[in-house]
């Protein structure tokens, strides 16, 4: 297999596997486990068959009927060559066919690689190199035009074939299981490099991960999961594992609106919302602005950047809802966290405890105080083995977070990747930067990260112009978007640079400047509707 081009190979294979003796003992302790597919979703459709699944902005399923659905999208699958050591990229949305596609993937025994629906042409081209040649690829059919154009001998299976599922006895448990050391899920992470990282976690890796965001938050089969991320996220796989192995319910929002999405999340009786912060704000901030001061939630699991706290004491002092602090990451999900027992103060000040089997050590050859972890939730490593070596030491995951640790319980420090959260997806800076070359009458060009109330962080890009040439922010999403960017990595904001960029002795652009005096600067800043960029002047 070239280091280059990791999806040569027939089947994707782990760069970094877990020792031997260390998988031994997370089996002892039970971390991993024997645990079937079957025990989830086909277990529940015996128990519960006609309680809430799953349920989108159109449509909702029951135990049973996602039973159903599930067996026969394997079916499907099978019957188009999907097999197992196979892979197929799933591009999808926040809708109850992308979950039964999910599942459906797993179930066959290949590998699900995941792409959120907002993914651009470049993406998907890159899954595919991921994947390999023979890979199937499952897409709405509104979306083929746009990420297949001008490609052949893909073979697209559409994702509405998943909508209906045969009347067969929905607790028949697939023929054989799965190995579940072997790669399931591929997803991407945005971090240092150019273009996104290809994760690869195994069933156990999953499974630990979700076992651990149901001991943070409590969760059971009485929990309803309200899922806002996007289904392809480490958040979506966790909530969407999380269901199915507590026989629990998801419902998922695919346009959030905070007034709408708590109309919905109160007539569904969410009691679990996980993921960015800024989306526990904008529905908290609606329900206290309404007379009834409604909100069903009872558990708030957060990541990322900590709200603010006169918010957090709002959840929990007018709402009564526990919070719950989680530190993870796509290679590592739901590593540390609270736990029942914290106090109020634990809960709004750290990252919580190590959650069993983590390990973590403070310090890498590269930095005093970047976080190394270990554990049965840290993925198999990068599809590229070059980015595997260059992510662990000694067998350790390198964070690229300053962490402290203390009495157990970690602080997240800070971020020492160059990446932009925005809304609790990431983007990298390195990425865009990239796909900025060879822009038209431009002599120097760095993208940074910018506070904004709405959405977190904001991306905007700074530009010198060559001598008598204007750019816009229309030419440079035009020009992104061109080189096949998402939407969803577009910049909000240009700033104008007179002067050259600033730069370490070494050339390097220091991004922390840029992001210090880019406020005395003129800009250009766009209006986001839906998946659209718009520009004005400010």
């Amino acid at each position: 297999m070239s280091a280059r081009n990791p999806g040569a190979a027939a089947a994707i294979r782990p760069t970094m596997p877990v020792p031997a003796q260390r998988a031994d003992a997370y089996r002892a302790a039970r971390l991993w486990d024997d645990r079937r597919l079957a025990d989830g979703i086909e277990l529940a459709a015996e128990r519960r068959p006609d309680a809430l699944a799953v349920a989108d902005n159109e449509r909702s399923l029951s135990c049973r009927e996602l039973a159903q659905r599930v067996n026969a999208g394997k079916s499907a699958l099978v019957a188009a060559g999907v097999r197992p050591g196979a892979s197929a990229v799933l591009v999808s949305g926040n809708t109850v066919e992308g979950v039964v596609a999910y599942h459906a993937i797993l179930r066959t025994g290949a590998t699900a690689i995941a792409l959120d629906r907002r993914c651009g042409a470049a993406d998907l081209r890159h899954a595919l190199d991921v994947a390999g040649p023979d890979a199937a690829v499952v897409l709405a059919s509104r979306e083929s035009e746009r990420l297949l154009a001008g490609r052949t001998g893909i073979r697209a299976i559409p994702l509405e074939a998943f909508r209906e599922g045969s009347a067969a006895n929905a607790s028949e448990s697939t023929a054989s299981e799965p190995d579940r050391d072997a790669p399931a899920l591929v997803l991407f992470t945005s971090g240092t490099t150019s273009r996104p990282k290809a994760v690869i976690h195994s069933l156990n890796t999953l499974t630990a991960g979700a076992r651990n965001m149901a001991r943070i938050t409590g969760a059971d089969a009485s929990a309803v999961a309200f899922l806002v991320s996007p289904l392809t996220s480490i958040t979506g796989v966790m909530q969407m594992h999380l269901a199915a192995d507590q026989h629990a319910a998801l419902v998922l929002e695919d346009r959030f609106d905070a007034e709408t999405s708590l109309d919905r999340l109160n007539a569904h009786r969410a009691t679990l919302l996980g993921g960015a912060p800024v989306i526990v704000e904008r529905l908290l901030r609606a329900a206290a602005a309404r007379p009834d001061r409604r909100i069903a939630l009872r558990t708030l699991a957060l990541g990322g950047a900590m709200l603010p706290r006169p918010l957090l004491e709002l959840a929990t002092d007018a709402f009564g809802i526990e919070v719950a602090r989680v530190y993870g990451s796509s290679e590592a999900p739901n590593t540390t966290g609270s736990v029942p027992e914290d106090d109020r103060d634990e809960r709004l000040l750290d990252d919580g405890v190590l959650l069993p089997g983590t390990e973590v050590r403070v310090g890498s050859r590269e930095h005093a105080q970047e976080g190394l972890l270990r554990g049965p939730a840290v993925f198999l490593g990068y599809a590229d083995p070059e980015d595997t070596k260059a992510a662990f030491e000694d067998g350790w995951y390198r964070t690229g977070d300053a962490v402290e640790l203390a009495g157990g319980r970690l602080t997240v420090v800070g971020r020492l990747k160059d990446v932009v959260n925005r809304n609790g997806l990431k983007i990298s800076l390195a990425e865009v930067d990239g796909a900025l070359a060879h822009l038209p009458g431009v002599v120097e060009y760095a993208c940074f990260g910018l506070p904004d109330e709405a959405t977190g962080e904001r991306l905007a890009v700074a530009v010198r112009a060559e001598a008598g040439c204007e750019t816009t922010l229309d030419a440079v999403v035009a020009h992104l978007q061109s080189a096949g960017v998402a939407v969803r990595k577009l910049p909000e904001q240009l700033v104008i640079w007179k002067e050259p960029l600033p730069r370490t002795a070494s050339g390097k652009i220091i991004r922390s400047r840029l992001a210090m005096e880019s406020a005395g600067k003129p800009s250009l800043f766009s209006a986001r509707f839906g998946d659209d960029l718009t520009a004005r002047r400010d």
